[in-house]
């Protein structure tokens, strides 16, 4: 990850950024691992810190392919909430076991970035029980389109485009009339508005179109709908990873 030298966000001393990982362990937070292009993320946490040896300890995926993809990586890219301040720094990944798991290392970054956003953090969705967001808008051919979510988060949400049915949309287009269908938590009407589109590489080598959006004028209650959804799939993940599920 590159940083501009003026970047207000940086942090560059080791003591303030030891802070900050130790933050990030004592808290248990989970923290978001992907390689920047691709379509790899998992959702980990830090499982320990090493101050001697200036190394971080991860849990990885319970996926071999993705631990593969994400060992093989030049550099990995980490993403967690401290105190609802986005951390952010990437770094490359080694195998090394932890209480007799395997699990990743991570030298310690020399600068990492801090945050802070409005939004909470990025949970993906499960394949297995999918959320999906549906927009009306006449300019696509049968007037709506019904997309998947990779990801939500109480500041917005990314889709997944296959058909590439919103590939030239412009960026900043809003979509006034859009239904977000949140299994267990029911249908909200929103607005979206768009916000880049990425070509993400798949496994097979195959581009695959995601947009990302911002929730626009998004009232009081829905947001705190939306922070409820996004509190419970990360609730799941913390329950598989603790083995309270």
């Amino acid at each position: 990850m590159a940083f501009e030298e003026d970047d207000p966000y940086s942090v560059t001393q080791r003591l303030d950024i030891q802070n900050i990982l130790q933050g990030l362990l004592h808290k248990r937070t989970l923290v978001r691992l992907d390689i920047p292009g691709h379509a790899v993320s998992v959702i980990s946490t830090l499982l320990d810190i090493d101050v001697k040896q200036g190394t971080l300890i991860l849990d990885n995926a319970t996926e071999d392919a993705l631990n593969t993809q994400l060992l093989r990586a030049p550099a990995v890219r980490m993403q967690g909430m401290l105190d609802r301040v986005m951390i952010e720094f990437s770094g490359k990944l080694t195998p090394t076991v932890y209480d007799n798991r395997p699990a990743f290392s991570m030298n310690w970054p020399d600068q990492l970035r801090r945050m802070q956003r409005r939004e909470f953090f990025r949970m993906d969705t499960p394949a297995s029980n999918p959320a999906t967001c549906t927009i009306e808008d006449p300019s696509l051919p049968s007037g709506k389109v019904t997309l998947p979510l990779a990801n939500i988060s109480a500041g917005g949400l990314q889709l997944i485009d296959r058909t590439e049915l919103l590939a030239h949309h412009a960026i900043g287009s809003f979509f006034d009339d859009c239904t977000l269908n949140l299994p267990e938590a029911g249908s909200l009407d929103v607005s979206l508005r768009l916000l880049r589109h990425t070509r993400l590489i798949q496994d097979s080598g195959k581009p695959l179109l995601t947009i990302a959006c911002r929730f626009f004028n998004l009232p009081a209650n829905r947001e705190i709908t939306i922070q409820q959804y996004v509190g419970s799939l990360e609730r799941a993940v913390l329950a598989r990873r603790w083995g309270t599920e």
